[in-house]
């Protein structure tokens, strides 16, 4: 079954890792090669073994680039999304940058034989600036488009539907994470798209959920982590959103608890770990500082991106996990916190009809202005809830665990 696959598109190496990763563990035989890729923080020990780039040329020559500049003017492919930009959008600098960038991504191809050698193509992230290698894969080639979540749902501009919607007709497998975002393709994209399209989890990071299980009786070490973080070790810890991404609309759910009756059970945190543009940072921050003053309510903002047992005893420290972002596939985060015992508020909204069918306990909201009932209700009864999120954990294992999942990722990739 082995295969030479190409990955390209977003380089988010903690997630491409787990994929590639588990993989390679079963199927060793698979060839699997990434250009390029970066944790999502610089000090995180990058994680690369499942990956061989042995005979990849990465440093382009000018012939090259003279080569594929001469190349891509016979390319209506080019022609047509450069004018669209130019004409269409009116958007010179973006139009230039797309032929620089083009330019620059052919002759790394053509550098590479065009990558006569590979039999899947697989791009992940659908947005335009990570498909553009697409329209380059020679002919007879695999190609596997893979939707994350937030590149279904936070992107609709007109170019990026143009270009997306091109990529996946040209596609050979499109995948998806369930059957909502399947209906969302459709509908945005077409309904001929059906028959490509294939619904599979991607592997998730087994060391957190075994970590979890490590810990869950030590008692020490978690009381420890919340001493180091500012984590209350009296009252309800309540984590909001997943990261420092805006789009988990921390400002909303902050304001929202400002009616909270019991102010004095609560202690709210925000970790900017990740995902807040640096130009953002500053300000964000103190957004969040005015905020969570006029609730009354203790806080802590925390700025660390946890890793190894750490992230294990943040999953262990919190009492309540608020996740209402814009958007969103299947956050792991979620799923580690349920596993962990935390109780969930998600947004009404978010495609986890998955969760629900697997019979995973959880609450969720429709408006903001319910978050605020519906947490008084669970810090009414709170060690009721604490015993009915018990059976997450098992169902969790069940169902995000098996072995099928990789299996029909080799499948998808073959």
């Amino acid at each position: 079954m082995g295969k030479k696959i190409l990955v390209l598109g977003v380089a988010q190496n903690n997630f491409l890792s787990f994929l590639y990763g588990a993989l390679k563990t079963v199927y060793p035989d698979f060839t699997i090669t990434v250009p390029s890729y970066r944790e999502v923080k610089e000090h995180v020990a990058v994680s690369d073994w499942m990956y061989d780039n042995t005979g990849l040329k990465k440093k382009t020559t000018p012939f090259y680039y003279c080569k594929a500049a001469i190349v891509l003017m016979f390319s209506k492919h080019h022609y047509g999304a450069f004018f669209f930009m130019l004409f269409f959008e009116k958007k010179v600098s973006k139009a230039l940058h797309f032929l620089i960038e083009s330019v620059k991504e052919k002759a790394f191809f053509l550098q590479n034989d065009n990558f006569a050698n590979i039999d899947t193509f697989h791009f992940h992230y659908m947005q335009y600036s990570y498909l553009r290698e697409l329209f380059l894969v020679p002919e007879g080639k695999k190609i596997v488009c893979s939707f994350w979540g937030s590149d279904l749902m936070r992107t609709s501009d007109t170019f990026n539907h143009y270009f997306v919607k091109k990529a996946l007709h040209r596609a050979d497998v499109i995948t998806c994470q369930s059957t909502e975002m399947r209906e969302i393709i459709l509908s945005k994209f077409g309904r001929t798209l059906y028959d490509k399209i294939q619904i599979n989890n991607f592997p998730i990071d087994e060391s957190v959920f075994n970590g979890i299980d490590t810990f869950l009786i030590s008692d020490e070490s978690v009381v420890n982590f919340k001493k180091d973080y500012g984590f209350s070790s009296t009252k309800l810890n309540v984590a909001i959103g997943h990261n420092g991404n805006p789009q988990n609309n921390h400002l909303k759910c902050i304001a929202a608890l400002r009616s909270f009756p019991h102010k004095e059970k609560l202690h709210l945190i925000v970790n900017l770990c990740y995902a807040l543009p640096q130009d953002q940072y500053d300000s964000y921050k103190e957004q969040l500082h005015t905020a969570f003053k006029e609730t009354g309510i203790d806080y802590v903002i925390i700025e660390k991106f946890f890793t190894g047992d750490e992230l294990v005893f943040s999953r262990l420290a919190t009492d309540v996990f608020i996740h209402v972002p814009v958007s969103d596939a299947l956050s792991a985060t979620l799923t580690e916190m349920m596993y962990a015992g935390s109780i969930a508020i998600t947004g009404g909204w978010l495609p986890y009809n998955t969760l629900r069918q697997l019979g995973l306990y959880y609450h969720d909201i429709n408006e903001f202005d319910q978050l605020s009932g519906k947490l008084e209700g669970i810090v009414a009864h709170f060690e009721d809830e604490k015993a009915q999120c018990k059976i997450n954990a098992s169902l969790i294992r069940d169902y995000f665990f098996r072995k099928q999942i990789v299996e029909k990722w080799a499948k998808i990739l073959s």
